[in-house]
């Protein structure tokens, strides 16, 4: 896996899946390719394509993969957390970041 910093999306590699722990909420987006998405504890894999998203509605192991090459995507927060976090820096004048359980 690749992070391209510039525009902020994870560039996957075939036969090396992302795993996220504890990220109920979070919607991942595919922009490039093909994505494989299964979640421990929700029914049936998901297949997305560039311009898809799917939002996680467990905190069970999800499974993140390109298939077939070139797969992208871009995890965002719920908008009603990014808000809480952009209030919590201005607060404190820090970033804290979420923490998604990235391995």
């Amino acid at each position: 896996m690749k992070i391209d910093l510039g525009s902020g999306e994870l560039c996957l590699a075939d036969n090396h899946p992302l795993s996220l722990r504890e990220a109920r909420g979070l919607s991942v987006r595919c922009t490039a390719g093909t994505i494989w998405l299964t979640v421990e504890g929700e029914a049936g894999d998901v297949f997305l394509r560039a311009g898809q998203s799917y939002r996680l509605a467990s905190n069970g192991l999800a499974l993140l993969e390109s298939i077939g090459g070139g797969g992208r995507l871009r995890l965002e927060r719920p908008p009603r957390l990014a808000g809480l976090w952009r209030r919590l820096a201005r607060l404190t004048g820090t970033w804290c970041p979420v923490r998604l359980g990235l391995s």
